[in-house]
C-alpha cells in the first residue's frame, strides 16, 4: 500500500534554506569593496583642483558609502535569519515531518504483526478446543484494534503536515520574503537619494573626458609645432654656418 508522503512537498527545503548562508559571504565582500572605496585616493598634477576634479576624486568614497548603506540594510536580514526563518523550517521539518515517519514505523509494525496474526488464525485447525479458539480470535481483535489505531494516527499525522504547510510553512516563508521586500524597498530610497548626485556626477565625469579629448588634441597640435620649429631652425643653423665660411675662405 502507497500512501502520500508529505516530505515530497519540502525535498531540498534543507539545502535550499542553508543556500541563506552563502549570503552573509558576499556582503562581507561588498563591505570590504566599499571599505576600498572610501580609502581611495585620487593622485592629482599640481596644487588646485577644479570643482568638477573636486567631486570627481570624492565619487569613490560616495560610491562607498552607497554601498554600506545597502549592506547595513542586507545585514539586519541575515543576521535574524538563523532564528526567524531557518530555525522555524528546520523544526517544521524536523518535528512534523519526524512524527509522520514515526507514525508511518508504528503502522508498519503493527501491519506486519495483523497480517502475520490473520495469516496464524486461517491457517488455525477447526479442531482447536472452545477455549483455544476464542483466545485466538481475542488475540486477532486486538492486533486488529491496534492495527487501526496505528492506521489512523498514521493517516492523522499525514493530514497535520499537509494542513500546518497552509499556514506554519508559509507563514515562516512569507515572513523571510516580506524582510527582502523590505530590503529592496530600502535599498531603492537610497539610490533614489543618490540619484541627482549620480546625474551631477555622470555630467562633470563627461566634461572631464571632453576637457581630455581637446587637451589631446592640442597637446599633439603643440607638439608637431614644437618639433617642426626645432627642424626649420637647425637646418637653418647648418646652411647660414656653411655660407659663413665659404665666405672666409673666399677672403
Amino acid at each position: 500500500m502507497r500512501h502520500p508522503q508529505p516530505r515530497s512537498a519540502l525535498v531540498g527545503s534543507k539545502t535550499s534554506i542553508r543556500c541563506l548562508f552563502t549570503f552573509p559571504a558576499l556582503s562581507r565582500l561588498q563591505k570590504q569593496l566599499a571599505k576600498h572605496l572610501v580609502e581611495f585616493n585620487f593622485e592629482t598634477i599640481g596644487g588646485s583642483q577644479t570643482d568638477d576634479e573636486i567631486s570627481i576624486s570624492q565619487s569613490l568614497k560616495e560610491f562607498g558609502r552607497l554601498l554600506c548603506d545597502i549592506e547595513e540594510e542586507r545585514s539586519k536580514i541575515l543576521d535574524t535569519a538563523m532564528d526567524q526563518y531557518i530555525k522555524p523550517l528546520e523544526d517544521f521539518r524536523r518535528l512534523q515531518i519526524g512524527n509522520v515517519k514515526t507514525e508511518k514505523k508504528k503502522f508498519d509494525k503493527e501491519s506486519t504483526k495483523f497480517y502475520q496474526s490473520q495469516e496464524k488464525h486461517l491457517s488455525m485447525s477447526c479442531k482447536k478446543d472452545d477455549n483455544f479458539l476464542k483466545e485466538a480470535d481475542a488475540d486477532l481483535q486486538l492486533q486488529r484494534r491496534h492495527f487501526i489505531q496505528a492506521s489512523l494516527r498514521y493517516v492523522k499525522a499525514i493530514q497535520e503536515v499537509h494542513e500546518r504547510k497552509k499556514f506554519e510553512f508559509v507563514e515562516t516563508l512569507w515572513s523571510f520574503m516580506n524582510s527582502w521586500m523590505n530590503f529592496f524597498r530600502i535599498s531603492y530610497d537610497v539610490t533614489r537619494e543618490y540619484e541627482p548626485y549620480m546625474k551631477d556626477l555622470q555630467v562633470r565625469v563627461q566634461k572631464t573626458r571632453d576637457s581630455f579629448i581637446s587637451f589631446c588634441a592640442e597637446a599633439e597640435a603643440l607638439m608637431n609645432k614644437i618639433v617642426s620649429g626645432n627642424i626649420f631652425a637647425f637646418r637653418f643653423g647648418s646652411t647660414s654656418s656653411a655660407s659663413q665660411q665659404r665666405v672666409c675662405e673666399f677672403s
